[in-house]
């Protein structure tokens, strides 16, 4: 019985083991079967989708390219204004052109003319052709040389496509030129890239000759751009301090006249001029204005404010006094310049020393008027 059992069981193992290959062997036929279904699936479907999506297709792929187009897209720059004045914030405005063309075009190979698919074929293609010179997917990166002068808050812009002969949106660029950027001309460089249709391809349909699968080839395309950007000074007219009245206060004092000497050291005349005084904190303004009708180049003016200096003021400190003019000149109206000037706050201990110098000078002369009697007698 023994015996009769291990041969049964023995024979059962073999009877799994020759199930088990088939299952195997019919696996494998099964992921071969499905890998070459998605090999052809793939292989079908690929080359559409690269036609509606322009993907680079190799042109060996076709049986026919019936032109070849030669030209290129080409953007020029423009600005709304190419001057600022030092110390201004504006935005520049920049308009690209597109002023590319179609240089030449080639006949590769002629339609058959006794195929009307062919001709449909050559006809869309040869009109597609044309978009060649359309600037695609533009993007402009505008910096400044030299940073220091010239600071572009938003540098970059995308204006889409333009066609031949068309402008782009208005690209804006908000800017400042530093109050101590000296007056010249400064270089902005644009750097536009972009993409254009490189070629175009169709394949003739026999079942829908008005419509042939058409293939697109791009490439990219970089322009350097350079721009002068002009830095002008405010105005013709330019002011100076030449000294302030008085040089020192005292600490609490109130009501006082401060005397403020300005010229006119430029060459345009300032006309309704208004000065504003603003002083550094610990100083306060009970006058802050005084205006001036007209100041003549290389003419002087007395300007008149009043000041109270804080009880917390600092004995022996500078502050500063800051004059804001607000003029017109030759050329424009509502102009602003400001210069800056310092008064001393004198330490309270130094009240006394006027009346102590006097008296030191009486006491001596006292003694000296002592002695010569004394010598007398």
């Amino acid at each position: 019985m023994i015996g009769i059992r291990s041969s049964v069981r023995r024979s059962g193992v073999k009877r799994s083991n020759e199930n088990l290959l088939k299952d195997c062997a019919a696996l494998h036929l099964l992921r071969f079967v499905f890998a070459a279904s998605l090999i052809l699936y793939l292989s079908s479907i690929l080359p559409a989708l690269a036609v509606e999506g322009g993907a680079p297709i190799p042109p060996e792929r076709f049986s026919a390219d019936y032109y070849k187009v030669y030209g290129t897209p080409n953007l020029t720059a423009s600005l709304d204004k190419s001057r600022i004045y030092q110390g201004e914030e504006t935005v520049l405005t920049m308009t690209l052109s597109n002023r590319g063309r179609i240089t030449s075009f080639q006949i590769n190979e002629e339609p058959a003319a006794n195929r009307r698919e062919e001709i449909l074929a050559a006809q869309r293609e040869l009109e597609l052709e044309k978009q060649r010179t359309v600037a695609q997917d533009i993007s402009v990166l505008l910096q400044a040389e030299n940073e220091s002068a010239i600071d572009i808050k938003r540098s970059a812009a995308f204006p889409g496509n333009i066609r031949e002969g068309q402008t782009s949106p208005r690209l804006e660029f908000p800017l400042e030129a530093y109050e101590n950027a000296l007056p010249g001309s400064y270089r902005l460089i644009a750097q536009i890239n972009y993409t254009y249709q490189k070629d175009v391809a169709v394949k003739e349909d026999d079942d829908r000759p008005e419509n042939p699968d058409v293939y697109y080839w791009y490439d990219s395309l970089s322009q350097t751009i350079p721009i002068d950007l002009i830095v002008e000074r405010r105005s013709g007219a330019q002011f100076q301090i030449l000294n302030v009245t008085p040089t020192t206060l005292r600490p609490g004092s109130e009501g006082n006249v401060i005397r403020i000497r300005v010229k006119n050291v430029g060459d345009d005349r300032a006309s309704d001029l208004v000065a504003r005084l603003r002083p550094e904190s610990g100083l306060y303004v009970s006058i802050d204005e005084s205006p001036i009708p007209v100041l003549e180049p290389l003419q002087e003016a007395e300007l008149l404010f009043k000041l109270d200096v804080s009880r917390d003021a600092l004995p022996g400190k500078n502050y500063q006094l800051r004059i804001l003019f607000q003029f017109s000149d030759s050329r424009r109206d509502d102009l602003t310049d400001w210069e800056y000037a310092y008064l001393r706050v004198e330490g309270e201990g130094r009240e006394w020393a006027p009346a102590a110098l006097l008296f030191l000078a009486l006491l001596a002369a006292a003694l000296i008027i002592a002695v010569r009697r004394k010598k007398k007698v």
